[in-house]
């Protein structure tokens, strides 16, 4: 009983197709390689540029390019987060990315405020993005749009009944908003009985 237990696996090894071996040694070395190609972007994260050219299908690399560009390169930038959006396009932060370069010198651009929507629909709660883009909206055209004046009013309403930690983004935001966006703001601290922060 002893021996056929034994003798299992070596008849199971007998059966095993010649194939087997070298197809398991490309196996063995396709995932070497994948591992070692991936650890290679993540190590070069010092340089967005190259890190996303290296890693070349993974969005978090281009994001963090478009970032690194958005001060010296609008256009590069630009371009970063639209590739990073083709590769996940529910992510929040590559359409807030995306409307920061597109809207950095022209606030009426369409690319702006769909992207800019595009951004609430994906992630409206979005903690970390709050008061960035409700700063970024406050100084976009809304007077032809209902839909970002929806936006607006929804994300003032919001910091005002769950989030008062972020009310000093509403006093950021009022300050550089525009002539319509500040009436906006102001009616909706006046709805709530408050008072802008300065």
């Amino acid at each position: 009983m002893a021996d056929a237990k034994a003798d299992a696996p070596r008849r199971h090894a007998r059966q095993l197709s010649p194939a087997f071996v070298p197809a398991a040694i490309l196996i063995g070395a396709a995932t070497l390689a994948l591992s070692i190609w991936w650890l290679a972007a993540d190590a070069l994260r010092g340089k967005p540029w190259l890190a996303a050219d290296v890693g070349v299908v993974r969005s978090e690399l281009w994001l963090a390019d478009g970032w690194s560009e958005l001060q010296t390169s609008p256009e590069a930038a630009e371009a970063a987060f639209t590739r990073a959006l083709r590769l996940s396009p529910m992510d929040a932060g590559g359409w807030f990315g995306l409307a920061s370069a597109t809207g950095r010198f022209d606030w009426l651009n369409p690319t702006t405020s769909k992207a800019l929507k595009m951004s609430y629909y994906t992630g409206f709660n979005r903690s970390d993005l709050i008061a960035p883009r409700l700063i970024l909206l406050a100084q976009v055209d809304t007077t032809r749009d209902v839909e970002l004046v929806d936006l607006l009013q929804r994300q003032i309403r919001l910091i005002l009944t769950r989030a008062p930690e972020l009310k000093g983004a509403l006093g950021q935001a009022y300050r550089v908003a525009t002539d319509a966006n500040r009436r906006i703001i102001e009616a909706e601290f006046k709805g709530a009985s408050q008072s802008i922060p300065e």
